[in-house]
């Protein structure tokens, strides 16, 4: 029986209108691919799969992605619009993102999978919306550090709001009941929103992440005659007062610290503190095997040498006598025989052990010069470092110069940049005549060529 033309009409226009793989894309937000992306990347930091956003996009090779390219991001219900990423810096959390953007806090908790928005670590990467509106200037307002049990009638009380103004201006949703040290805001107030205590005006830290074997920089502002305390990790931090309100504190992060998250706590002495987790990543270290006189490794040697240096490195001049980078203390610098960091086998053992400095080629007619302007804090022959010399060059940064022939220098001695100190040797643990040289930052040695390239506060 033949089929009516009518029916053979419809059947084509059904055919021709129905989405094919390549052009059936789902509903929801929205993705720009950037130079560098995988599908996997995308789907991971996203929460989906592979298989999820091709299919959302009708992407049959998984691999022909291309920057510049806009794909839809399945799983996220209830969101529309463009999604990017933005560095969360320390001092603020989603909810004064989400106020800067004037985003609900709940969709940003979504879109980055968190259970404490107030615990976002500073240095991450934020995936937020973009705003229909350019940026805004981070807004003022008046906030108040939530306490353990505080409801939000007391909260708003002590603003002078209302439990659901302060609901809604903080993008809470159907939330009514507030987090231990979270920072809530009402309209009206000068204050920055930050979640910083309100003594304080702003903190800056960096680089982030940080990285086993270098250097967090932490600067602080707050009104003058406002009295500065803070923690990193297992360390205390050193702020000097640069200018009045002005604080900065330098604090090695140690060669062998697990990676994850440090503590990093800021705020008035003897008063409100505010505490986020940064990230620390590995550093790039090598391994190497040596073979040392066994008495340098003896515990009955190293141990109580290592104890008087960290008593000569844990000793705080206030004054940073340094400017610029440092120099070299050696005259050939363009390679090392073996860098910080490296992890290192001693007689056969475990790579348990670190070097904690950066190297020099040199003999016994090599002068050892100073790096920057210090003074001498030790100078003596010890067992394991044999003949050294350490610099403090105020701040909570010291020098070292181990293994030398002679020392030229006595402890009070002030010393200028490229000044002869010494002269290089093979005295202590060595294997052959070299200068071992030491930075140590806030009581924790560092990778030296950082000094040499970066210039610190």
């Amino acid at each position: 029986m033949p089929v009516p033309r009518y029916l053979n009409l419809a059947i084509v226009i059904i055919l021709f209108l129905w989405p094919t793989a390549a052009d059936a894309q789902a509903e929801g937000p929205t993705y720009v691919v950037q130079e560098g992306d995988t599908l996997f990347g995308i789907a991971f930091i996203f929460g989906s799969t592979v298989n999820e956003v091709a299919a959302a996009n009708g992407i049959e090779n998984p691999s022909a992605i291309f920057p510049g390219q806009e794909l839809v991001i399945p799983g996220l219900e209830g969101i529309q619009g463009s999604l990017r990423f933005e560095v969360l810096e320390f001092g603020e959390t989603l909810t004064s993102r989400a106020l800067r953007h004037g985003l609900p806090l709940d969709q940003l908790v979504q879109l980055n999978r968190v259970l404490l928005p107030q615990r976002f670590p500073a240095g991450q990467r934020v995936v937020l919306v973009e705003p229909e509106a350019p940026e805004l200037p981070l807004p003022t307002a008046q906030r108040v550090m939530a306490a353990r049990g505080d409801s939000l009638l007391e909260l708003s009380a002590r603003l002078n709001s209302d439990p659901w103004s302060i609901q809604a201006y903080n993008r809470l949703g159907a939330r009514r009941w507030s987090v231990a040290v979270e920072m809530l805001y009402a309209p009206g107030g000068d204050s920055p929103t930050t979640a910083l205590p309100p003594e304080l005006d702003a903190v800056e830290v960096g680089p982030l992440p940080s990285v086993q074997g270098q250097v967090v920089v932490i600067q602080v502002t707050a009104p003058e005659g406002t009295q500065v305390s803070g923690r990193l990790g297992p360390w205390n931090l050193n702020l000097v007062e640069r200018a009045p309100g002005d604080f900065v504190a330098l604090q090695g992060v140690h060669a062998l610290s697990e990676p994850g998250l440090l503590e990093l706590e800021i705020g008035q002495l003897s008063g409100s503190m505010f505490s986020q987790p940064i990230e620390l990543v590995e550093g790039d270290y090598g391994r190497e095997v040596l073979q040392v006189p066994p008495e340098t490794l003896d515990p009955e040697n190293t141990g109580p040498e290592d104890e008087l240096i960290g008593r000569v490195v844990g000793q705080i001049t206030p004054e940073m006598l340094w400017e610029g980078v440092f120099a070299f203390p050696g005259s050939y610098y363009e390679t090392f025989p073996s860098f910080f960091g490296t992890r290192r086998s001693y007689n056969g053992s475990e790579f348990i052990y670190y070097h904690t400095g950066l190297d020099l080629y040199g003999g016994s007619t090599t002068p050892v010069l100073a790096p920057a302007i210090g003074r001498v804090a030790f100078a003596d022959n010890l067992t394991v470092r044999g003949n050294v010399t350490y610099l403090d060059h105020g701040g909570g940064v010291y020098s070292g110069y181990l293994h030398q022939s002679q020392i030229l220098v006595q402890v009070g001695d002030p010393v200028e940049q490229g000044q002869i100190i010494g002269y290089v040797g093979g005295t202590g643990r060595v294997t052959g005549p070299h200068l071992h040289w030491e930075v140590w930052v806030g009581g924790v040695p560092v990778d030296p060529l950082l000094w040499t390239r970066t210039p610190f506060p």
